[in-house]
């Protein structure tokens, strides 16, 4: 199997190779003598190193870079053409795929409803339909594919490989995806919850290689987040650490998809922002339309969305400690009055001490957080 063959590859490589290509993919490239200097070996051995992976393909040279009229460095790079990833970004409202090179680039991407999915109590067949007519139509094979990375907006179980529950999308449970596409595709296959797809991601790939506490957290049509303390992920006894849209916000909120009462989720997505601008002004404009005409009633309902978000997040701030939350998705990006009543919030909120030098940021990828989440897993598979 083409599983089997790729971990020989990997296999094949020192430990000490592996490590120079994180170092090179975390650096997005790297001078063969800043390599040496930050692995502890000696010019001679990083050269020798360097001409084995460009040798193997997994490493290319770059642009000369220096100052002055010295002798400019090669920057060392990973190959993008080395593998071919497939992200798969199943959401409460969209299904998105994506196609990239080793360095996570997209080559190619599509995106659709997830209501074409619903109809049917099964969904597998569908999507490796939609799959297979988007390698078809992107001009790939799929023995090209040499991981798949899949998130999900919901429960997984990471033991079994299987999406659990997609709280908004009845009778989706117990979804075997994982074994399913590995046999369409024969690569492996990775799943997760969109939320940690997302830090993984941005560890990663983002703004965040150096940062070790972090929360990110993206809002569209439902919630998702993830939580890594000391570098390593938070997920939780039964892996469903970091639910932030199921924390209970308001219990006149109404059930939630979840069966819960109140859940965060059921007050700040976009879909429940419009519904609240709609029901107090009594008119069926885009609350986006009435933000843009500096409507008094959309300012107050971004406002209290800003608000909810922000008390749930302080109340995170002050357990976990983070330096930095990144935020992203279509709340966000198109309510900028939520956002500064967020961040108005948290500083008010949280523990004072907690605050100090606590950064609120936009992510790396914005509404494609969660499509780079899900290749991400399938880049990390090779390099982790």
């Amino acid at each position: 199997m083409r599983e089997e063959i790729m971990n020989d590859t990997m296999k094949a490589l020192n430990e000490r190779e592996i490590e120079a290509l994180r170092w090179i993919r975390r650096h997005d490239g790297i001078s063969r003598k800043a390599l040496a200097e930050a692995m502890g070996l000696s010019q001679a051995s990083i050269t020798n190193m360097s001409k084995e992976l460009i040798d193997r393909q997994y490493v290319v040279e770059g642009e000369r870079v220096g100052q002055g009229m010295g002798r400019k460095e090669v920057m060392l790079q990973i190959n993008p053409n080395k593998f071919r990833y497939l992200g798969i970004d199943i959401g409460g409202y969209l299904f998105r795929i994506a196609l990239s090179d080793s360095n996570l680039t997209i080559i190619r991407e599509q995106v659709c409803l997830i209501e074409e999915f619903k109809r049917d109590k099964d969904p597998l067949p569908a999507m490796l339909d939609k799959i297979s007519r988007f390698l078809e139509d992107a001009g790939i094979s799929a023995s090209e594919i040499d991981a798949a990375g899949i998130g999900v907006s919901g429960i997984v179980d990471a033991a079994r490989r299987r999406i659990v529950n997609v709280p908004n999308i009845a009778d989706w449970e117990e979804l075997d995806i994982v074994s399913v596409l590995e046999r369409h595709l024969g690569c492996p296959v990775f799943l997760d919850e969109s939320g940690r797809a997302m830090a993984v991601a941005e560890k990663v790939f983002g703004q965040a290689k150096l940062v070790n506490d972090f929360i990110i957290v993206h809002i569209a049509y439902s919630i998702v987040a993830g939580i890594t303390i000391n570098g390593q992920l938070l997920r939780g006894f039964n892996n469903v650490g970091g639910l932030l849209g199921h924390i209970t916000a308001d219990e006149r909120a109404g059930r939630c998809l979840c069966g819960n009462y109140g859940c965060l989720e059921n007050l700040v997505t976009f879909p429940m922002i419009e519904s609240a601008y709609q029901r107090e002004s009594g008119n069926q404009e885009s609350v986006l339309d009435a933000i843009k005409k500096n409507d008094k009633t959309a300012i107050d309902v971004c406002i209290s969305a800003g608000k909810a978000i922000g008390i749930a997040l302080s109340n995170t701030v002050n357990l976990f400690n983070p330096e930095v939350i990144y935020i992203s998705g279509p709340v966000f990006e198109n309510l900028p009055i939520v956002f500064e009543e967020t961040k108005r919030t948290i500083l008010l909120r949280a523990n004072r001490y907690a605050t100090v030098n606590l950064r609120l940021l936009t992510s790396s990828y914005g509404h494609n957080q969660g499509m780079m989440g899900a290749l991400a897993l399938a880049g990390t598979s090779i390099l982790a």
